[in-house]
């Protein structure tokens, strides 16, 4: 994982017209379930109609594209596809997934989150395209996904609000205490930190949310930004927020030791937030 400049700040939410169901489209991302992808597979279409929509959204993002391409490719890293890299250009990288159906050890995989793509063009080309084109690129994400009994304030869990808080807590924290964060970070080598990531990614999708804990990891990357003024950051910085997190959020799915290690760094900084 790699630390990335936020590409649709909340500031930006708040002031698009659809900024509610991007939220809503955050959060079943976040829960969605092999069981939903293979439905939605079943719902994609690559007919021309469907395709001629998706490029009429596209145009319609206007200035949009560059933070809709730096999402695609944090989807990438979220969903365990290729990345594109980013001197693909914009266009490139926002066609880029929808050659992928063609690779066969990809084909039916890609076809069930396509659907989400779709969705996310559909919503952020907002008031752009037409209430057609809106119902046949969203439709199969709403009808597969929606309603979810998941919101902003759950979609982590139980912990998800201790977790933000935590993450919160962060962007507040002197650049002394950040600096002893990162060095917590750095004093634990690398395989043995991925051990404990694997340990993460193992436990979410034993709970049957596999997406869970890389976007958490997401979410995190902001507070990063913020806290250290700086985008994108040191990505031992997010990782470190991230763990201390993520320790808070799955606490009852993980080992002691896999949370105690997870939030070393972030005690290291000698400023841990009190329990929400």
């Amino acid at each position: 994982m790699h630390a990335r400049q936020d590409d649709l700040g909340r500031a930006y939410l708040q002031a698009h017209p659809l900024g509610e169901q991007w939220r809503q489209l955050d959060v079943t991302v976040a829960v969605l379930t092999f069981e939903q992808i293979q439905r939605l597979a079943h719902q994609w279409r690559a007919d021309p109609p469907v395709a001629a929509a998706r490029g009429r959204a596209i145009a319609a993002l206007g200035p949009m594209r560059s933070r809709m391409a730096s999402r695609w490719i944090r989807w990438a890293s979220t969903f365990g596809l290729p990345s594109p890299p980013p001197s693909d250009g914009d266009l490139a990288i926002l066609t880029g997934p929808y050659q992928l159906p063609t690779e066969p050890h990809l084909g039916s995989y890609a076809r069930g989150l396509l659907p989400v793509y779709d969705a996310a063009l559909a919503i952020m080309a907002g008031r752009g395209i037409t209430e057609e084109d809106y119902e046949v690129l969203a439709g199969p994400w709403r009808r597969v996904c929606l309603p979810s009994r998941f919101t902003p304030v759950n979609l982590f869990g139980e912990g998800t609000q201790p977790a933000l808080a935590s993450l919160a807590a962060a962007t507040g924290l002197p650049r002394s205490a950040l600096r002893k964060i990162l060095r917590g970070r750095r004093d634990i080598d690398d395989p043995t930190w991925r051990e404990a990531i694997d340990a993460v990614d193992a436990a979410v999708t034993d709970q049957g949310y596999p997406y869970r804990a890389r976007c958490l990891y997401w979410e995190t990357v902001p507070y990063a930004e913020t806290a250290a003024g700086q985008s994108p950051t040191d990505v031992g910085l997010a990782e470190a927020l991230f763990g201390f997190a993520a320790a808070i959020a799955f606490a009852a799915i993980l080992s002691p030791e896999t949370i105690d290690l997870l939030k070393a760094p972030y005690r290291a900084g000698g400023r841990v937030p009190p329990p929400v």
